[in-house]
């Protein structure tokens, strides 16, 4: 009788040929060893509660180290934000001020090339005048010889018989006023040129540096345009932070979820311990029912942990691109400075 009981009942054999599904979930868990241990007990008692009490703990063993290690990683990854964030915040500012300064450069170049290029009509005008000014004074010369030449012949050839004293002395007082009066239009003529030979170098001066400011205003425009590339790369990286920090806030929330199933056990137990609560629950579990419904919960909260890592994985790797990005243009264009960007750190 109680060996018919016994081949009615649960073994271990009827759950490896009829339920071999569960054993290969079983055989997942990092302590299957232990798990195995309580087998022969089970058997020997005839109850395979035992056995789904410790499949149970190793479980939630289990699932309390992967917490422990997601907590580690999130606060990893939220002080890696925040440093990321605060670079962010520090480059725009730099950018944003540089940018200021170079349009205020650039306002005060454009309004210096307006008063340059006013010279560039004038200065065809004034070497025109420097070309008459170097000729004035040979014309000057053979126009005043040829208009006191005619006079001087005049006189003489007028007085010469009758008043060739009269002449000779007015012929003296003349030529010596327009040697006198010649004398000043020259040295007059001479200043003037000298003085618009000075204004000319200073325009010629003025002119080459005109040029100059001109290359220099190119070049400027040219470096304002590239950091307008650097500070739209920069609000992208921000808007892929801001992405991120969202993602983190959903691990939180899983977080909670894993914290409100072990508060679950707690509040159904009575028990504050999670260990204590596990042996209450292991003396009162005793049907097939309860354990295949908690087999169930397992694979949930097993399928829900792998989800887990995987987007934990793949968070990673995107933050791995930011920083890269971030180190990228960091190095380009502000001043060549080298951005270390802390490693994180390679876990399961």
């Amino acid at each position: 009788m109680l060996g018919k009981k016994k081949k009615q009942g649960l073994g271990w054999e009827y759950i490896k040929e009829r339920h071999p599904e569960i054993l290969e979930e079983l055989k997942t868990l990092r302590n299957w060893d232990t798990v195995r241990s309580a087998i022969p007990e089970s058997e020997t008692i005839g109850d395979y509660s035992l056995l789904s009490l410790e499949a149970i703990a190793a479980l939630i063993m289990e699932l309390r180290v992967e917490k422990e290690l997601l907590s580690e990683r999130l606060d990893v990854l939220n002080r890696k934000l925040d440093d990321l964030n605060t670079s962010h915040k520090n480059s725009t500012y730099s950018l944003e001020k540089k940018i200021g300064e170079l349009e205020n450069s650039l306002s005060e170049l454009e309004k210096r090339m307006i008063f340059l290029d006013s010279f560039e009509t004038v200065l065809p005008r004034v070497n025109d005048i420097e070309g008459r000014i170097e000729r004035l004074p040979s014309e000057i010369m053979s126009q005043v010889e040829e208009i006191y030449g005619k006079k001087i012949d005049a006189y003489i050839n007028e007085y010469l018989e009758t008043k060739l004293e009269e002449v000779e002395k007015k012929l003296r007082e003349e030529v010596l006023g327009v040697s006198v009066n010649l004398a000043e239009t020259l040295q007059k003529i001479q200043e003037r040129y000298e003085e618009l030979v000075i204004e000319n170098m200073r325009l010629k001066k003025l002119q080459s540096e005109n040029e100059n400011l001109k290359r220099e205003l190119l070049e400027r425009e040219r470096e304002i345009e590239d950091l307008r590339r650097q500070l739209k790369s920069l609000k992208d990286v921000s808007q892929k932070i801001d992405a991120l920090s969202q993602k983190v806030a959903g691990y939180r929330a899983r977080l909670e979820e894993l914290k409100g199933i072990e508060d679950e056990l707690k509040a159904m137990t009575g028990v504050d311990d999670t260990k204590l609560a596990l042996q209450v629950i292991k003396k009162q579990l005793a049907q097939k029912s309860k354990f295949e419904r908690t087999l169930k919960e397992v694979k949930v909260l097993l399928k829900d942990l792998e989800e887990i890592k995987e987007e934990n994985m793949r968070l990673r790797q995107e933050n791995e691109k930011l920083r890269d990005a971030l180190k990228m243009v960091l190095q380009e264009k502000l001043g060549g400075e080298e951005a270390s960007l802390p490693v994180e750190p390679e876990g399961e």
